[in-house]
């Protein structure tokens, strides 16, 4: 098995070629052709020549809730490890088909005693146009609580500390990959990068590709000793490396009021083929594999005019980890608040080349 800094490598290393070999979308209106442009433009506006910068405001939640599947367990003690990221405040850079956001830590938890400190750091790139999109991300958490600390712990009080893992961490690294299919009407990215602004409300259905690299680990076992009997041959593990590839689908919409105004909502399913590598205090490491399935959900509004745009949003990831005695699932939760505006800005001689190439208007 590649170790995850093997599969951040390779991930990274792949994206010129992705940029250089995958076809870039829908020509532009600041190329000057005399070929009709491939959308309806009542629908909606693309803002080629225009170079986007926005700041956001978010806060982001990771829960990882272990339940043992052990019918003596007759209280159902399962825990449920979160990670708070309190306040992340970060910039993304948008032109074109590119998109850049970095975030990081700004805000300490006011509850530090309570919960215990998290740690995070994350690093978004997307590219792509409208009729397909590869958004691709890096996060990191360190330092989890139990929120069901109270349900095994009859000595707990409200108020007083949560169960504590501060070495427990959870790592990833995402490739995602969309198609849309009413891309001639509809624009996903009008209500997420703001690249486009859909100007009448329309909905399409959405194709799915990801593959994704995600590490769980901690120095001690996952198991609080409190409960750690209702584990069984599960009490001493510490550690999963997961490798999972999926596809699926699912539907997205634009709600649109008086051409600025909107509303986004996008559900999608995956099936999903997992290679995980297991970790034990009191065994070497073993591999299994798993089919299973995973589930993104996200919805965004707000306003979005000409030059700026307003955006509340929210993106939910859930992941199922099911080895038959021990059920893990891994919830991660994002909510936004971003303010961005669109400079006028003239691309330069070479990349104008590049948008009038057949292979920038193939797809």
């Amino acid at each position: 098995m590649f170790s995850f800094r093997s599969y951040v490598f390779i991930l990274l290393c792949a994206l010129p070629f992705i940029g250089m070999t995958q076809v870039v979308s829908e020509a532009n209106a600041g190329v000057s052709s005399t070929k009709p442009l491939k959308w309806d433009t009542n629908y909606y506006r693309k803002y080629s020549e225009r170079f986007i910068i926005a700041v956001y405001q978010s806060e982001r939640r990771y829960n990882i809730e272990m339940d043992p599947q052990n019918p003596l367990d007759t209280l159902n003690v399962k825990s449920n490890y979160t990670a708070d990221a309190n306040k992340v405040t970060g910039v993304e850079v948008d032109f074109d088909k590119v998109s850049l956001s970095v975030g990081f830590k700004s805000t300490p938890p006011e509850n530090v005693t309570q919960k215990g400190k998290t740690s995070y750091s994350n690093f978004g790139f997307s590219f792509g146009g409208n009729k397909w999109l590869l958004e691709t991300s890096y996060r990191k958490f360190k330092g989890f609580y139990d929120q069901n600390t109270s349900n095994y712990d009859t000595s707990y009080q409200a108020g007083k500390p949560f169960y504590q893992n501060p070495s427990m961490v959870n790592e990833s690294v995402k490739a995602k990959f969309f198609y849309f299919t009413n891309n001639k009407k509809f624009a996903y990215k009008s209500a997420y990068s703001c690249v486009y602004r859909q100007m009448k409300s329309s909905a399409s259905w959405v194709l799915t590709g990801n593959v994704y690299y995600n590490s769980i680990r901690t120095d001690s076992s996952f198991a609080p000793k409190l409960i750690r009997q209702y584990y069984d041959s599960y009490a001493y593990l510490n550690g999963m490396r997961m490798l999972g590839i999926s596809g699926g689908g699912g539907f997205s919409v634009n709600i649109i009021l008086w051409k600025k105004l909107f509303l986004n909502i996008t559900g999608i399913g995956n099936i999903e083929a997992q290679w995980r590598k297991n970790s034990w205090i009191d065994r070497p490491k073993n591999l299994v594999s798993y089919t299973t399935m995973s589930f993104d959900g996200r919805v965004a509004f707000g306003y979005n005019n000409k030059n700026f745009f307003i955006t509340v949003g929210s993106l939910n990831d859930v992941n199922l980890y099911n080895s038959g005695k021990l059920l893990i699932t891994s919830k991660f939760f994002s909510g936004n608040f971003t303010f961005g505006y669109r400079f006028k800005a003239k691309p330069p001689a070479w990349y104008k080349k590049i948008q009038a190439t057949k292979l920038y208007n193939m797809i």
